[in-house]
């Protein structure tokens, strides 16, 4: 929900968000068709890298990392029981497979690398900067709208689910496992959903008058400087390195 990680003023920091996106796209792409282990590794090395630059963040970021894993775990556990690959191991009627795991695992460790890449290139600025970027880079309009207006509103919604939430529990509701509870948090929703919709459209009136017609104006603009440069240069020499590293020492 929120960044925090982009108030720091480390060089990652500093750097033209156009270059930390290009640079982030092609190692993540190159990361996720990867099946090389030891592309991954040497794309770990970079990573390390990075994160001595922001060392003094480093805290907010392994929280961070630590969220999304919380979702990533079950994707392990997923695979284990539906991999149906390789030798399995019966308990009973269900079914473990081995190769299940070592497959999980490996997309675990692959995504954990896109995640970092992510934190130490993408959270390091913030999301107008990055959506000012993805301007700058001639992605669709209407995405980008998307994007800004998705993160500068989300915190609105979630104080209005916050004081809907209060209420309800003020007329006495107290959450549990039963059909009250659930109808509680349909209305709760049901509401969320009608005030958002109501919001938009005041918003968007509001823009109207004020002379929106679709795009907004940029009068600050970023600029290419010797540091940018060196560090995509580094970036892409270090990426072919990896390359050439992961095919001669395979495994």
């Amino acid at each position: 929900m929120e960044n925090k990680l982009a108030d720091g003023k480390t060089l990652l920091h500093k750097l033209d968000p156009r270059v930390k996106i290009i640079v982030f796209l092609i190692f993540a792409i190159s990361c996720a068709l990867s099946s090389s282990i030891s592309f991954l590794l040497f794309s770990s090395t970079f990573i390390l890298i990075l994160g001595f630059i922001v060392r003094h963040d480093l805290t907010k970021a392994l929280k961070s990392l630590l969220f999304a894993d919380s979702f990533l775990i079950f994707l392990i556990i997923t695979m284990i029981f539906t991999y149906d690959k390789g030798n399995s191991i019966k308990v009973g009627v269900i079914s473990f497979y081995p190769e299940g795991l070592k497959y999980g695992a490996f997309l675990f460790f692959k995504s954990n690398i896109i995640l970092l890449f992510m934190l130490f290139l993408l959270a390091t600025s913030t999301v107008f900067e990055i959506a000012h970027a993805l301007h700058h880079l001639k992605v669709p309009p209407k995405l980008v709208q998307i994007l800004f207006f998705t993160f500068r509103y989300v915190h609105v919604i979630r104080d209005e689910y916050k004081r809907l939430l209060k209420a309800a529990i003020a007329r006495g509701f107290k959450p549990a496992t039963n059909i009250h509870t659930y109808k509680t948090y349909g209305y709760i929703i049901a509401n969320l959903i009608m005030r958002s919709y109501m919001r938009a459209d005041r918003i968007y009136k509001a823009m109207l008058c004020r002379g929106f017609k679709g795009e907004f104006p940029v009068y600050k603009h970023f600029h290419l400087e010797r540091k940018d440069i060196i560090f995509a240069t580094l970036s892409f020499l270090f990426l072919i390195t990896t390359l050439i590293g992961s095919v001669i020492w395979k495994f």
